[in-house]
């Protein structure tokens, strides 16, 4: 091998250690480092189902039994009352990780009007906040003492 070679394949095996090192700080959780949340998006194509507290908020509970509280930005007249709900992309990504990816659809049932509202903040839930909007894991344990009580 010659001078130059040896020196570019050196460069890029220092560059692959501080790229690991740097990886590895990001989700060592060392003070500073932010966790990352691996449920921070979801697929509005895999809603499982959804809850509006008011006109002004929606959970959206995923397949994965994930809940996400979105809130739009200003009331939402009808939404309370909505059957159904649409969630439409707005730069033509599938995953909404971002109040900005997304706004949200739904038919007036008071008016049979079409709305849409934008979203102002997504907020992924977890522990006992998302406990209320997610369906409980079965556990085999408790299907097959529940099945021999029967």
């Amino acid at each position: 091998m010659n001078r130059q070679a040896i020196t570019a394949v050196i460069g890029m095996a220092a560059l692959g250690i501080v790229l690991v090192a740097c990886a590895s700080e990001a989700t060592s959780g060392k003070p500073g480092a932010k966790p990352v949340d691996r449920y921070a998006c979801f697929n509005p194509t895999f809603m499982r189902g959804f809850q509006t507290p008011n006109d002004n908020t929606l959970i959206i509970e995923s397949d994965d039994n994930q809940a996400y509280e979105l809130t739009m930005a200003g009331p939402c007249f009808g939404l309370e009352d909505s059957f159904a709900i649409g969630v439409r992309s707005r730069g033509g990504m599938s995953d909404v990780c971002d109040p900005f990816d997304a706004d949200i659809v739904f038919r007036d049932q008071g008016f049979g009007q079409h709305r849409e509202c934008r979203v102002m903040t997504l907020r992924h839930l977890t522990g006992d906040e998302a406990a209320k909007y997610v369906t409980p894991a079965k556990s085999a344990a408790g299907a097959s003492s529940s099945s021999s009580a029967h």
